[in-house]
């Protein structure tokens, strides 16, 4: 037990410092007073389904970017709604610089519309964001900034705390971890996440089809994507973060949404090829596998409690510690409140939701894919 335990430690321990040095260098971060003029077109894809409830705000703040009109456009693709979302998308975007468009019966799911969205766009350089997002007004200008220097570019996500919501807090949390992860990895010029959030590639260099972005599988087109553009060698890849290019987006459903949400991501996991995420994303889940098993037996007496306890706080240290310097340094340290009670409960529904995901089914926006 405890070689095995001190194995995965150390695997773990090794994995966190290596993103950590990325962390600590300052290619992911910039000041946000920083004005930034045009260079690139852009074409906006967009994909949705029983999205009413959100389309409001990201409309709003679509019309409202300070890039020229004549340098963009946004193509919005409804994905078989029963909602009104077609319908008030059409009204809301009245007069603007959109396409709308309703996916052909014979098409379904996010991968489709996006790639429908891509066949209709008139630019080389594409941005994706999703339905649920608020974009800064100065969003679509950054974007084509970048990309004049970049061919595959991940923007920060972060998501909208509920002031009285626990779970809001936690989710945010947890999904920051995963742009901390993010940031770090495209720091040390191996990415292993990223998020259609806030994403943006040249198509010119990578290949976007129904084999790239893997259109037998339910999700992932943002981490096909970003597997794809690997493939290609594309070697001018970046992730910022700035509040001129912060995404912010509304997470919802309660405790059954977030697990779902994580049995989601785990469920593409299973057709990853790219060898750096499954090696990260291998040692994550067996550090946490391990340490609730340990927690399970110490609790039943096999052992001494004490011995996975030690684990745990020895592994939770690493994580602060990478959080930490993640967060300050995008001014949320306001999240640490939910750090301990986080990492109370993180192994346990990360497990949970890994073994659901790579086992069973999953169901989403009223559909079920194996």
């Amino acid at each position: 037990m405890q070689i095995v335990s001190l194995i995965l430690f150390l695997l773990y321990a090794i994995a966190i410092l290596i993103l950590l040095g990325g962390l600590l260098s300052s290619k992911w971060v910039r000041e946000n007073n920083v004005y930034r003029t045009e260079n690139r077109k852009v074409s906006v894809i967009v994909a949705f389904r029983n999205e009413r409830g959100c389309l409001t705000e990201l409309i709003k703040s679509l019309a409202g970017q300070d890039l020229q009109y004549n340098h963009w456009e946004a193509i919005l693709v409804d994905d078989h709604s029963s909602d009104g979302s077609y319908e008030l998308a059409l009204s809301l975007a009245q007069g603007l610089p959109f396409s709308l468009y309703k996916l052909p019966k014979e098409l379904k799911g996010k991968k489709s519309a996006l790639l429908f969205g891509l066949s209709k766009a008139q630019h080389d350089i594409v941005a994706i964001t999703d339905a649920d997002c608020v974009l800064p007004s100065s969003w679509l200008r950054e974007i084509s900034f970048e990309m004049a220097h970049t061919d595959f570019f991940q923007g920060e996500v972060r998501p909208i705390v509920g002031a009285k919501s626990l779970i809001s807090w936690f989710e945010a949390l947890d999904y920051t971890s995963l742009m901390a992860v993010s940031a770090a990895s495209f720091a040390l010029h191996r990415p292993v996440i990223a998020a259609s959030a806030n994403l943006a590639f040249n198509r010119k260099l990578i290949p976007v089809d129904s084999e790239s972005i893997r259109l037998d599988v339910h999700s992932g087109d943002d981490m096909f994507l970003l597997h794809a553009a690997k493939k290609q060698k594309i070697r001018r890849m970046r992730f910022l973060s700035s509040t001129n290019i912060a995404v912010q987006t509304y997470f919802d459903g309660g405790w059954s949404g977030f697990l779902n949400r994580r049995i989601r991501w785990a469920s593409k996991a299973k057709s990853y090829t790219d060898i750096e995420t499954i090696i990260l994303a291998s040692i994550v889940f067996a550090i946490n596998a391990w340490l609730v098993m340990l927690l399970v037996l110490g609790a039943l007496g096999f052992f001494d409690i004490m011995f996975p306890l030690k684990v745990w706080f020895w592994k939770s240290a690493i994580d602060f510690i990478f959080l930490f310097t993640y967060l300050i340094r995008t001014n949320q340290l306001k999240l640490l409140v939910v750090f301990l009670p986080l990492q109370v409960v993180y192994p346990f529904y990360i497990t949970l939701a890994a073994l659901t995901g790579l086992i069973k089914g999953i169901t989403w926006k009223g559909r079920t894919s194996v």
